[in-house]
Formats: structure tokens, sequence, C-alpha cells
């Protein structure tokens, strides 16, 4: 279950790690794992995983807990005296089959006493008295909240007069669940049953299911107490429930805090909400782009309307320069493009990443998403586009239909005025034999007039037409930049859209990651059954 634990913990870690690093999990977050008690037990023992019960006597200035200490042992190990507060020093007692080890930075070696006995029958606890949770001392109480998660067993020592003190009920409250415990009203032969009434009504509110109290002196044999069922308590729990189950007890409630606080990982993760921004989201798309998108078409057709007042306007048109034609694929896109593009483009971008900061969004996750989606990126992309489009429309002018056409009607201007010719010369051929062999008439004026006006005219008409219909290298130019805002806009607006996209599946990828962790837990890690009924070990339910 230890192994369990450190697993779960690891891999918890590693996951807030990862998760504030990629933004979706705030610092202030991150910062509970730290103050989660990682300390074990075992830890302070030099034989790996063989260690007693221990038991700590916790409580306020001039209760006794030294006094009993020194009375469970039947010698003076723990220092007694008139000065308060007399505890300054953890004292340890325990077998000498348990060797300490060394103990970590937070238990230092010269605040801690240790004791060793050699009595069999109390093999299996280890007693330990703490400084008094309320000294005046800062560095007592210090030495008091470092031992508390190395504690299986805490023994709450009051006494008559001061068994409602608050800053013994606040720790109470806070390790409720951490630990089995066991109430001492001290100092008895001052004390009555209203006392003892009052304080298991208080436990009980406090969670305490059937609580034990027990009441003792401080001096052995001084007044009619329950001293010898302050370690017969302990001792039957182990017989009833073992050693290592009640060892289990302050692991299990981290195992709770591990899971509780995984699972307000996983609220902050749900409380994005980033899926009910996709209509939103889209509609700022939709609303930006379009706007943009009919500034550059205004653009494109000035631009457009420009260049085919250079050309000339007459039946021929006479077409733009070379220089002209070589130089649109750059000038037009850049012409078209200007600083007041740049501005809403800025502008939909800063309205797209107001919509997430407005979800409480971290600054990561939102720098990421943008990545390649700037004013800069979609320009150059837009001139890019532009610019190929504009050289092959200009290569290419027209559509094919009209290049049809216009094909089509240069080739009449040479078919039909040849065949208008070949009809003139048969008359004429035909005319001047029957003149010479018959003595018919001639052909006259008026049929060399006539036959000149059809070649004319035969050549005329689809010359004029295939030059009225000759594509326009500006007004292909003009249409090539429409297409290429046309997709250029498209590709923007499916980036744009994506982006929304790309955060939720990342999103979505960090809960799975915590989805996964939280089930080990949950499978790995079941209570056991003794222990969830806390109340007959006396820890707060």
């Amino acid at each position: 279950m230890k192994d369990q634990y450190e697993q779960d913990l690891l891999a918890l870690e590693a996951w807030a790690q990862s998760s504030n690093e990629a933004g979706w999990l705030p610092s202030r977050e991150l910062d509970e794992l730290g103050r989660l008690e990682k300390q074990q037990a075992e830890a302070l023992f030099a034989q790996q995983g063989q260690r007693p019960l221990i038991v700590a006597f916790f409580g306020g200035t001039g209760v006794g807990k030294s006094s009993l200490l020194n009375r469970l042992a039947g010698v003076q190990i723990a220092r007694v005296g008139v000065e308060r507060p007399t505890s300054r020093e953890a004292t340890l007692y325990l077998h000498r089959d348990y060797q300490i080890g060394n103990l970590p930075e937070e238990l230092p070696m010269d605040e801690t006493r240790i004791e060793y006995h050699d009595d069999d029958s109390r093999r299996l606890i280890a007693w330990l008295d703490m400084p008094d949770i309320d000294s005046v001392v800062e560095q007592h109480r210090q030495l008091v909240e470092a031992w508390l998660p190395y504690v299986d067993w805490l023994i709450y020592v009051m006494s008559p007069e001061r068994y409602q003190d608050d800053l013994g009920w606040r720790f109470l409250q806070q390790r409720g669940n951490r630990h089995s415990w066991l109430f001492v009203i001290n100092h008895w032969d001052q004390g009555n049953e209203a006392q003892a009434g009052q304080l298991y009504g208080r436990l009980e509110i406090e969670g305490f299911k059937e609580p034990r109290i027990l009441r003792t002196c401080c001096l052995q044999d001084s007044h009619p107490d329950e001293f010898s069922k302050l370690e017969e308590t302990v001792d039957r729990a182990i017989r009833s429930y073992g050693l290592e189950l009640l060892q289990q007890l302050g692991l299990q409630a981290r195992h709770r805090e591990l899971r509780s606080l995984a699972a307000r990982y996983a609220a902050v993760l749900d409380s994005w909400h980033l899926e009910a921004l996709q209509a939103p989201w889209q509609d700022i798309l939709n609303q930006h782009l379009d706007g943009i998108g009919n500034e550059l078409m205004l653009n494109a057709d000035l631009m457009a309307r420009s260049l085919k007042e250079t050309q000339h306007l007459g039946f021929r048109k006479t077409g733009l320069p070379a220089e002209t034609l070589q130089q649109l694929p750059d000038r037009l896109p850049a012409d078209t493009w200007n600083r007041r593009i740049d501005t809403r483009m800025d502008t939909l971008i800063l309205d797209l990443q107001q919509r997430l900061r407005d979800k409480g969004i971290q600054l990561p996750p939102i720098e990421r998403a943008f990545d390649g989606f700037g004013v800069q990126v979609v320009r150059e992309r837009f001139l890019a586009q532009s610019g190929k489009t504009i050289a092959r429309a200009v290569a290419r002018p027209g559509t094919l239909l009209t290049r049809g056409l216009n094909r089509l009607l240069n080739w009449l201007t040479w078919l039909l005025p040849l065949l208008a010719s070949v009809w003139a010369t048969f008359h004429v051929v035909i005319g001047f034999y029957g003149g010479t062999r018959y003595g018919e008439a001639f052909l006259g004026i008026d049929f060399a007039v006539h036959a000149l006006l059809l070649i004319l005219l035969s050549w005329l008409i689809p010359w004029l037409l295939s030059r009225r219909l000759e594509p326009s290298a500006a007004a292909s130019a003009g249409r090539g930049l429409k297409q290429a805002i046309g997709r250029c806009l498209g590709d923007t607006r499916k980036e744009g859209g994506e982006i929304l996209q790309v955060m939720i599946r990342d999103l979505q990828d960090q809960r799975a990651g915590l989805a996964s962790i939280r089930d080990g837990m949950e499978k790995d890690t079941p209570e056991s059954a003794p222990l969830a009924g806390a109340g007959s070990l006396y820890s707060a339910g």
C-alpha cells in the first residue's frame, strides 16, 4: 500500500508539473502538492520494513504528558519540572529491537531524545512525548508539527481546566482522520464527570464516534484513575486489528488526500468550458474575416481598374508593357494588403485571445495555440498565394471559354477571307471562260467591288471580334487576385477555427491523463474494512 501511494503520488506530481508547464494547472494549485505529507514512519528506523506502532502524547503546556510517559516507563525518562514549558524536546521510548536510523532534517537529533527498553511485552509500541503545542517558543511548535506525520496513534492529553483550549482543538480538527485517537483527562484528582461529559459531547460533534476518554493522575496511586487502561487500550487494538493495519490509518488518510487533490485538479480542468466557446469563436472569426475580405476585394477592384486605365480603350487593346506584366505578381498583392488590413487582423487575434482570457485560460496555452497564426504569417501567405495565382493568370489570361473563342476568331480571320477569295476567283474564272468561248459579258466593276467588299468583311468582322474578345492581362490579374483573396480567407478561417480545436484536444488529453491516474488510485487503494469503521478506533469519521 505504501509503494502504491508513492507511485500514485509520483504520477500525480509528474502530471501536475506537466500540466502546469502547459498552462492548464495554475501554480497555486501545484503548490497544494507540496503541502501533502510525504513522510513515512519507516524512514525513522534502521531496519527496513519493520517498525513499532508510534503512539504520541499530544497536548498543551502543563497537562502532564511527560509525567504519563514516565509512569508508563516506570523510570524518569522524560524531563518534568515546574518550569513552563517543560517539554523542549521530543522523547521517544521504544524497544531495543527497533533501532533509530538517521532522522530526517525536520527531526533534528539535538531536539530528539531516544530511550530504549528491553520489555518484550511492550515491544510493538513506541511511546513519544512531544513538546507543548501551545509553547511560546515557535521552534517547539514546529517540532510538534514535524513529528505529527510520523505518528500512528495520538493520545490527546488535557487537564480539567484546559480541556477546551482552542489551539489543541484546531490541531484535532485538522488531523482527526489521519490517526487513531485516545483522549486523556490528566490531573483527574482536580476534575469531575461533568467535564468528561462535556468533552465527550464535543468530540462527537467533531465526528468521533464513541470516543474513548480515560482519566489519569500524574502521580501513581495518588488517586483512583484509569491509567492501567491506557496501555491496555492500545495493546488490545493491536491484537484486534493487527500492527500493520493500524499503521496504515495515516497512509489511508494520505490516499484520501491524494484522491481529493486529484479530484480538485479535475474540477480545475473542467472549469475552463472551452467547448462552450465554439459557436461564439466561429462568429468572431466570420465577422472579422468577412470585413477583411470585403476590404481586400475593394482594394482588388481599385487595382484592376487602375491597370485597365493604362490600356488603350479603342477597338484594339494595346496591352500592358512587358515590364509591368513582370511586376504584377509582386506589386498587386503588396498594394492590396495594406496597413489597415494588418490592423484588422491584429484586432481579430486580440479579440479571440481575449475570449480565452475571459475564461481564465493562462498565457502558455494561448501562445502555443496562436503560434503560426499571426498577422505576419497570414500576410506572407496571402502575398505568396496571390503572387503565384496572378503569375498564372497573366501567363494564360482569360478563361478557357474566352481563350477558345479568341483562337476561333483568329482562325476565322484568315479562313473566311480565303473562302471569299476562292468564291470570287471561281466566278471570275467562270465569267472569263464564258466571255471568251461563248461571247458572254465579262464580269463588271460592280462584281469586283462587291467581291472585294465580301473579302474585306469576311476578314474585318472576325478580326474586330477577336480584338474585343482578346483576354486582358489586367482583368486576368484582377480575377487571380480575387481568387487568391478567397483562398487565403478560407485557409485563415479554417486555421482560426482549428486554434480552439487544438486547445480543446490539448485540454482533453490533460483530462485523460488525470483520469487514468485517478482510476489507478481508486482501483489499487481500497479502504481497509476494519478502518472504515473509524469510530471503533476512536478516530474522526
